[in-house]
């Protein structure tokens, strides 16, 4: 932070310095609620009756996705083969 630049030069008159400290309280009356509404959030969400389900439900997507692309893979791999070893079973005979 340059410490030689002042940030304040518009301030001519008490009236602008009123203004300034109005607009500096206000600036941070906003970021307390800001801060505020982040606590509570986080609150909301490490609270046990929604976090587990959270965790449960973010545990089994990928794990039922997995499950599905086995499956599906399994089908589609075996379907082929069957038809070819039907069709080797149909020549020999």
């Amino acid at each position: 932070m340059n410490l030689n630049r002042n940030s304040y030069g518009h301030i001519k008159s008490f009236e602008d310095f009123e203004n300034e400290k109005i607009k500096l309280y206000y600036q941070i009356r906003l970021s307390e609620k800001k801060l505020e509404l982040k606590y509570i959030e986080l609150v909301a969400f490490l609270n046990p009756m929604r976090f587990v389900p959270f965790l449960i439900s973010s545990w089994l997507t990928p794990l039922t996705a997995s499950l599905k692309n086995f499956i599906l893979g399994f089908f589609t791999n075996n379907a082929p083969q069957a038809k070819t070893q039907n069709s080797e079973e149909k020549v020999e005979e």
